[in-house]
């Protein structure tokens, strides 16, 4: 089947909807014989339906194209609402020769048992003899949700835009890990502690990073690792950059929100503790510890985006006048993948900005 995001399934579906519409030109011009009732039933039902059909393949096509642009939905079990908690992450056509690999690891929660896919990507240098000793820095992408980690790697074109910042020497080589954000599908769990739940924050906080310091030469925590987040992931990110700065040491929340939410998707996350929500607000730990602790903060918001700039405009004046917060506002561009991976790289130029310079054994 068809990708429900793939161009293939788009082209194939205009050109029914094209190819209805020259049908229905055919049977009007096409010459006819007999009586009315045969010229109904050879000429009227079909140009009917054809007319149906091809309006019903035109308004898919546009749906196609919104889904696209926005990516309400990444797949088709995620439409029908039947998200698998085992659906393999798939890398086929995410990298390009030059710009680095790709691994797929299967990572343990160590509190529950479970077990989730982690994306690593690997920048060529990683093997060279040259880097045999040295140590990289990490960037955790937190992705959107829903969405999947290659979709998000797909989406900000993280492959081509990391190697660009590598290759002008605006970014030192580094490792892109990008962990599955849904570990209980299809609860959005905003990356939270639920009591009685999964433990999605720990999952990112301690899991990930200890498996990546496992298997990768990675720099230790702290200044060398960054976490990136689109939408909820942004919103994970200033989270756990906010709660956690000894594992994280800079944060770049993409079109995110700074308080959590709760809706049919999410269920009850704290139940009736409210000091469980706060300290599950980005806004109120920034204000609560008094700044970030030691760790940096860049916040990414389009002025036009009506399901973050509120929160995001409120988040900018809390942090107004601190040197380790920073931001980005631009004007036009709603909420959606294409106003924002244009700032990937500044995002990227930014948090290297704070690795440190030889981040070595």
């Amino acid at each position: 089947m068809l990708d429900l995001t793939s161009r293939s399934l788009f082209v194939l579906v205009v050109l029914v909807a094209v190819m209805s519409s020259v049908a229905v030109v055919w049977l009007a011009l096409r010459g006819h014989t007999g009586s009315a009732r045969r010229l109904v039933v050879r000429r009227a039902v079909p140009v009917v339906l054809l007319v149906l059909g091809g309006q019903l393949f035109a308004m898919a096509a546009l749906g196609l194209k919104v889904n696209d642009e926005y990516l309400f939905y990444t797949s088709w079990s995620d439409l029908t609402g039947h998200v698998s908690q085992k659906s393999p992450i798939q890398v086929g056509g995410l990298v390009s020769q030059g710009q680095g690999t790709l691994k797929v690891m299967t990572v343990p929660s160590h509190d529950t048992g479970s077990q989730h896919q982690v994306l690593v990507w690997l920048p060529p240098q990683y093997d060279l003899p040259a880097y045999r000793e040295h140590r990289f820095p990490v960037v955790m992408f937190l992705t959107g949700q829903p969405s999947t980690p290659q979709t998000a790697f797909a989406r900000f074109q993280f492959a081509r835009t990391a190697m660009q910042e590598i290759d002008s020497h605006r970014v030192q080589p580094f490792i892109g890990v990008f962990p599955t954000l849904m570990i209980s599908p299809p609860r959005d769990t905003e990356c939270t502690n639920v009591p009685g739940g999964p433990k999605a924050e720990t999952w990112l906080a301690k899991d990930v990073p200890a498996f990546t310091q496992q298997r990768f030469r990675v720099a230790g925590p702290g200044k060398a690792w960054t976490t990136i987040g689109w939408s909820t992931g942004g919103f994970c990110a200033a989270k756990l950059v906010a709660s956690d700065p000894a594992t994280f040491g800079s944060a770049v929340s993409l079109g995110g929100y700074y308080r959590p939410l709760q809706d049919r998707s999410t269920g009850s996350l704290f139940g009736d503790r409210k000091r469980l929500a706060l300290q599950n607000s980005p806004e109120w730990l920034y204000l609560h510890h008094g700044g970030l602790r030691g760790s940096r903060l860049l916040l990414v918001a389009g002025q036009q985006d009506k399901e973050t700039w509120a929160s995001a405009a409120r988040m900018i004046r809390a942090t107004s006048g601190d040197p380790a917060v920073a931001h980005i506002s631009f004007p036009q561009g709603g909420h959606n993948y294409r106003n924002y991976a244009s700032y990937l790289a500044p995002a990227l130029a930014w948090s290297a900005a704070g690795w440190p310079a030889e981040p070595q054994r």
